[in-house]
């Protein structure tokens, strides 16, 4: 290699990681579009074709003026105060930065560009750095050692006249060797540094984000257009404890809503208390709980959401959870809210509840309000339901009614006049899902039923990378509540089955991909930004146990500190690593998930519904709808109960035989959903 080589090389390493360094900032601060993009180009230029001593005379006349405004921003910025001052100073950092790697590769600026680079890349960490961030960084360490190594090697040929440097491939196998020697001591200093705060704050508020259903009213008025589908994620579930049998049936309850004025739900302020105490969940519901790690989107309304009935809040970040007079939870602060919440898993048994018909009722002024609707409505309700003898016959056989009667559809009525709900009951006979629970709520009412909407996400989609239950926008879903004097409010869901996740049939190959990543960017967040004081002291703790029952050293107080103290944090280092790649690992079974797979297929189909269904169950609704599907449906189910609940084992040949019928039976539900289409076209 020449020395020209030489120099051209090293001035190319330092520009890649200035391109790096921009990379970590617009993934941790936000992607600002003019200076990030004008920045980008012209670090490609320079790495590409840099320009000449003429050209960088010329674009001098143009960075001079342009730092002077820059830093005139900097300093009205700081005047004003409630600005972030961080983005027009790495606005001014980036100017330089690319005023010097565009000098060429005859100025002696290495030390600039160290230090620019440098700089970037610490403003970055003043936000909330990313996955983007951590691959940077470590670009940054490995091409900054060799970049270090050739530098030095390009100062000494300078400076002794080699004409021919030698620089080979065991000189770049040594460099990049070193850096990961530096990745492993910035392991260790991160785990064994004592932890500051909790919580990643990071720069700036959190982002409020705005859905529709969780602001004081949610109106049936929308007309003339769809509802598109939202991938956006703003649930990340964990269940400690066990996967439920049924995940992608769970309602995730957010805000209810008493008030309804022929179009729009409301929530009455200052009512008197209509929640329950939780004793009576505790007590006179089944006795099973069910754990729940969830990691929520901040939204503009502070909802807590969670699986009903709530009966415990633990929270994992500086936000405080509260419950108003509805019994809706809700919370103060401004950081993303991260809680473990229990729920009661089982709903009363239904003799039970058939049963109750005496205790304290709650306000019927708000429960049992009604506008002015046509008397149809009312005699339809009775109709339906007014011969039966108890409430909870009553609430179920209306359900029923709705689910069976009517279809489930995304397209908004074509008019103003057509989103009325006498219209959905008696013209149009389909809607989404506020519809039904609207109607369910107003029929109700008409026969004294204290009921109520409520609105939340229903399901998910089972992240396998993250070992999480991801719950996009496209699970937002409405349902009803029903008082039971003695029990409190249970929920009802009138919505036919099929309907959950019909918003993710446009979202095509890309969505598995993003939920891929998802998966990443959660883990990265959850082990490595909220590394928290209490867990690096169990991690340490459990080091002292290991320590403590070791039998191999007999005195350890002749060790001395530095080798203890290599010892203790080569342990943390090997401790991290295992205990990453057993997050990784998949806590759920083999055998359930081939099962749920198959029973999302065959909800997603429409032939089960969202609520809890026996591998049984399932296998019939399969085998009368889609005959074609019965064969393997029963292998991969029959093997299910014989692994799961017999006893049998499993292995690599069961796991490759239910995944043959799984497949099998996954086209022939496809395949036969396409020919009902067909048919119905036709």
């Amino acid at each position: 290699m020449t020395r020209t080589g030489l120099d051209r090389l090293h001035r190319r390493l330092i520009i890649v990681l200035a391109l790096s360094g921009l990379v970590a900032f617009s993934a941790s601060a936000g992607f600002e579009p003019i200076s990030a993009i004008l920045a980008g180009i012209a670090l490609i230029v320079a790495l590409v074709r840099p320009p000449g001593r003429t050209g960088a005379k010329r674009l001098e006349r143009i960075w001079i003026p342009l730092a002077g405004v820059l830093l005139l921003r900097i300093v009205i910025a700081v005047a004003a105060g409630g600005v972030d001052v961080v983005i027009p100073v790495v606005d001014l950092l980036l100017l330089l930065l690319c005023a010097e790697a565009l000098r060429g590769p005859g100025h002696t600026n290495d030390v600039r560009l160290y230090a620019l680079i440098f700089a970037l890349f610490l403003a970055a960490t003043a936000y909330r750095p990313g996955v983007a961030f951590g691959l940077a960084f470590a670009s940054l360490v490995v091409l900054g050692s060799l970049t270090l190594a050739i530098g030095l090697v390009r100062r000494k040929v300078h400076a002794f006249q080699v004409d021919s440097p030698p620089i080979g491939r065991r000189f770049v196998t040594t460099s990049v060797a070193l850096s990961g020697v530096t990745l492993m001591t910035s392991a260790i200093v991160f785990v064994t540094f004592p932890r500051i705060s909790r919580d990643w704050s990071g720069r700036g508020d959190v982002l409020a984000r705005s859905i529709a259903g969780f602001a004081d009213e949610v109106s049936l008025g929308q007309h003339g257009s769809s509802i598109y589908s939202n991938p956006e994620i703003v649930l990340r579930v964990e269940f400690p404890e066990a996967l439920p049998e049924n995940p992608l049936g769970l309602h995730w309850r957010g805000r209810s809503y008493d008030r309804f004025d022929g179009i729009r739900w409301s929530r009455t302020e200052n009512q008197r208390p209509s929640n329950v105490p939780t004793t009576w969940y505790r007590d006179r519901w089944p006795d099973s709980v069910i754990e729940q790690r969830i990691y929520a989107a901040p939204l503009d309304t502070r909802v807590v959401f969670g699986l009903h009935p709530l009966v415990g809040i633990d929270t994992e970040s500086r936000i405080q959870p509260l419950f108003d007079q509805a019994g809706d939870f809700f919370y103060w602060g401004n950081e993303e809210p991260i809680y473990t919440a229990w729920s009661m898993a089982e709903d009363p048994p239904a003799d039970e509840l058939r049963a109750a018909t005496r205790g304290f009722m709650p306000d019927r002024e708000r429960y049992l309000q009604l506008p002015r609707l046509p008397d149809r409505i009312a005699a339809l309700a009775d109709s339906i339901a007014g011969g039966l003898e108890n409430r909870y016959d009553q609430t179920v056989a209306i359900r029923d009614w709705l689910r069976g009667e009517f279809g489930y559809t995304r397209e908004l009525p074509a008019t103003a006049a057509q989103t009325s709900l006498d219209y959905f009951l008696f013209e149009r006979r389909e809607g989404h899902c506020e519809y039904f629970s609207t109607a369910m709520v107003v029929m109700l009412r008409s026969l004294g039923i204290h009921a109520r909407n409520v609105n939340g996400f229903l399901g998910g989609r089972w992240n396998e990378f993250g070992q999480y239950l991801a719950v996009t926008q496209n699970e937002a879903h409405s349902w009803v509540e029903v008082w039971f004097p003695g029990y409190g409010w249970v929920e009802f869901d009138p919505t036919p089955g099929g309907s959950a996740g019909a918003a993710d049939a446009d979202l095509g190959w890309l969505f598995p991909g993003m939920l891929w990543f998802d998966g990443i960017q959660f883990r990265w967040n959850k082990w490595i930004l909220d590394y928290s004081l209490a867990e690096q002291v169990d991690l340490f703790g459990a080091i002292g146990d290991l320590l403590n029952r070791s039998d191999t050293i007999e005195d350890s107080e002749d060790l001395g500190f530095g080798p203890l103290w290599i010892g203790l944090t080569m342990l943390a280092l090997l401790a991290g690593t295992v205990g990453w790649l057993r997050r990784g690992r998949s806590r759920t079974r083999p055998e359930s998930v081939a099962y749920l797979a198959l029973l999302d297929a065959a909800r997603r189909a429409g032939l089960v519904g969202t609520e809890p269904v026996t591998p049984n169950g399932l296998l019939s609704a399969v085998a009368s709808a889609r005959p074609a599907a019965e064969a393997p449906a029963r292998a991969l189910v029959d093997r299910y109960q014989r692994v799961r609940f017999g006893g049998e084992a499993g292995g690599q040949g069961v796991r490759e035989e239910m995944a043959d019928a799984l497949r099998r039976a996954r086209r022939a539900i496809s395949s036969s959903e396409r020919v009902d289409r067909r048919e119905g076209e036709w």
